[in-house]
């Protein structure tokens, strides 16, 4: 549960501690754990005004209501069409801002065309409400500037629109209508702070019906919370995919009821249950299940879209080779969970025999500079500890998310002195460090890795410093990719930076790609590799 601003002002304090045991600096408790990333796309749709006795602009979004969007579950409200409405719905968000990553409204527009409006204004709301009441002041926000234009890209979504879905049209407008619908955007953008888009739909049958208009819409939703939050949508999958719904609930209940976990081990399991429960009826039928449960956890998870997938990869290939071709269909599916379970066991282990690989390369007295927080590492590092070395760590804060903290609270509990220092001091830092121990979110093809993003430039300032660059990962995370370079990697959509003023433009990679020349070895479970060596492995695995 989060807590609020006040209280999290309010509450104790963590020290951390540099590597002669003193009192670095106070760091607020908020901060002992990674910020928490928003989880719900607010949906509004307006009720019934003049003409439109039912609004096909709540018709079509109350279709979305407690659905998934990649890992963002969609809430849904209708709002009476006055402003005194607006203005209590708006308020009632606010107090949950701190969860919303995102908002979409949506109203009825002119026949013809979808629109997404670029600005919002303040001034000249003169039109009467469905109360008869007009807007005491005929401004929106009595302080607030004259327009406000979003800070989605919404030429981009359009675009992309037209790409994804080209029955349908979907333009950029510049005026939205100076009334409930403009005025609800305005409030939105101003008192939310949130990013927002304004969607108006054509009246149903002018051109569109319905369903033409839900897919144009499942379509503008998905394409824009790419755009903002970097989660990975499957359009098709936003509505009617309840039966793949409780297999995300269950992925994601895995991962919260063991915060250690890695997230391919937690799709793993998960696919084994869907194994267990699927009731098709023919080996092809089932291996087509596991793909469709496979793309929407990939879909769920958008900072770990490389691991959850090439970890399904590899399980789906192990238990499908092991497959006896003479046995009846029950007798296969009892085998795929068989095999499910010994390839999930191998997995499971694999943090061990890293840690144990690995712990030769923290030396006693040795200063250790790792990036974010990765699970692997920490296992390391609490093992090198047991086996009573003695050694410091420096972990970057990782922002925007703060994951730095999460390292080094659980460094801190096991006794091992750790500081915490900012993204932009690794240069500064780095001739304090004898090595830089990395986690990974993939390992591809050519030796490289794909990783939390600031990874490249630690490893390019560590080449320069000479300073060895140690990455830690899982087998199960090796992957069939070759990127050359950063435009080249797997969708992790950059986002907005939380937090930021109005007016201000902003992006916020996920990942970045670290290439092979700048790593010195690679622990993994099945040994400490070159990273010229990693292909090899992969042939291995894949052939």
């Amino acid at each position: 549960q989060r807590s609020s601003g006040r209280d999290m002002l309010a509450s104790d304090k963590t020290v951390l501690h540099t590597e002669a045991g003193e009192a670095a600096h106070a760091v607020p408790a908020r901060f002992s754990q990674a910020v928490e990333e928003p989880t719900t796309v607010l949906l509004t749709g307006f009720g019934p005004f003049g003409k439109y006795k039912v609004n096909p602009s709540w018709e079509l979004v109350k279709q979305f209501d407690g659905n998934r969007c990649g890992s963002l579950r969609m809430k849904v409200l209708e709002v009476p069409v006055e402003y005194t409405a607006v203005d209590e719905v708006i308020a009632k968000a606010q107090d949950e801002k701190a969860n919303i990553a995102l908002a979409i409204h949506c109203g009825v527009g002119l026949p013809g065309q979808i629109c997404l409006e670029q600005f919002a204004r303040n001034q000249r709301y003169v039109k009467k409400d469905t109360s008869e009441k007009l807007k005491e002041g005929e401004k929106c926000v009595e302080d607030g500037p004259d327009m406000i234009e979003t800070r989605v890209d919404v030429t981009a979504i359009s675009r992309r629109c037209q790409e994804s879905n080209p029955k349908a049209k979907v333009k950029v407008s510049t005026d939205a209508g100076l009334y409930l619908c403009e005025y609800i955007y305005y409030r939105s953008m101003h008192v939310l702070g949130v990013p927002a888009i304004f969607v108006h739909v054509p009246p149903v049958d002018s051109p569109y019906d319905m369903e033409e208009l839900l897919s144009a819409m499942k379509h503008v939703i998905a394409r824009t919370v790419e755009e903002v939050c970097g989660n990975t949508v499957v359009p098709d999958l936003l509505i009617g995919h309840g039966h793949l719904d409780q297999w995300v609930v269950k992925f994601t209940d895995l991962l919260k009821a063991n915060n250690g976990m890695a997230t391919a081990v937690a799709a793993i399991k998960t696919l084994i249950a869907y194994i267990e429960a699927s009731d098709a009826a023919t080996l092809f039928e089932l291996r087509d299940g596991i793909q469709s449960v496979i793309n929407v956890l990939t879909c769920s998870m958008p900072s770990k879209i490389t691991s959850v997938s090439s970890g399904c990869e590899l399980f789906l290939r192990f238990i499908t080779l092991k497959i006896e071709a003479s046995l009846d269909f029950a007798e296969c599916k009892k085998q795929l969970v068989d095999s499910g379970n010994v390839f999930l066991r191998r997995a499971m282990l694999g943090r061990d025999k890293i840690a144990r690989k690995g712990i030769q390369f923290v030396h006693d007295g040795s200063r250790v500079l790792t990036h974010s927080c990765s699970r692997v590492v920490l296992q390391l590092l609490i093992a090198a500890a047991k086996q009573k070395k003695r050694f410091t760590v420096f972990v970057t804060e990782s922002r925007p998310y703060c994951q730095g903290y999460s390292t080094a609270r659980q460094l801190g509990e096991h006794g091992i002195p750790v500081t915490v220092i900012p993204d932009a001091a690794v240069g500064h830092m780095l001739e304090k460090v004898d090595c830089v121990i990395s986690g990974a979110e993939a390992i591809v093809e050519s030796g490289g890795i794909i990783n939390t993003i600031g990874s490249y430039q630690i490893a390019l300032l560590a080449n320069a410093a000479k300073t060895p660059f140690y990455v830690v990962g899982e087998s199960f995370k090796f992957v069939r990719l070759y990127p050359l370079s950063q435009s080249e990697l797997p969708p992790y959509r950059a986002c907005a930076l939380p937090g930021l003023p109005d007016g201000l433009q902003s992006i916020s990679p996920r990942m970045d790609y670290t290439p092979p020349a700048l790593i010195t070895l690679i622990v993994t479970d099945i040994g400490i590799l070159t990273p010229s060596a990693v292909s090899d492995e992969l042939i291995k695995l894949y052939c």
